[in-house]
């Protein structure tokens, strides 16, 4: 005599799977969200000032951009003539510094598409690494594991 064959899952098992495949995913979608790397806060902070670029060039608006060492550190476009700001905050465990050997701030000019000077932004990590934006004098944006 031959068992019967069972034909599919029942409707417990599948809703287990599924339960299980949730929580799995969950776990691994909080890591990679919660987990800040400098590379990571470096192309956030390059995607962040092309959208001011883009911005700039549609309004012909020149503006400086400061790092402003307040805790936390953030990143701030200031637009000339009009006193507004956008601020951009490094995620936590982040921060945002300038190289001694920078000038303070850069001026973007949108009739020439280019910045006033060089600036290398060093993106520093909780566990001591860092990554950098670096801002070309010919308006070109980069991020490098090195300033040079």
């Amino acid at each position: 005599m031959r068992a019967p064959r069972r034909g599919a899952f029942t409707l417990i098992e599948l809703l287990v799977a599924l339960l299980i495949l949730g929580v799995l995913g969950a776990g691994a979608g909080l890591r990679v969200w919660t987990f800040h790397t400098p590379q990571r806060e470096a192309d956030r902070a390059m995607r962040w000032l092309y959208g001011v670029l883009a911005r700039a060039d549609r309004t012909g608006q020149s503006f400086s951009l400061h790092i402003g060492d307040g805790r936390p550190s953030c990143l701030v476009a200031i637009r000339d003539g009009l006193g507004e700001s956008e601020r951009l905050e490094a995620s936590e465990g982040c921060s945002f510094e300038r190289r001694l050997s920078d000038i303070a701030n850069v001026t973007y000019s949108p009739q020439w598409g280019t910045f006033t000077a060089a600036m290398t932004i060093r993106v520093r990590g909780a566990g001591g690494g860092a990554h950098y934006l670096i801002l070309s004098g010919q308006g070109r944006l980069r991020t490098a594991p090195s300033p040079n």
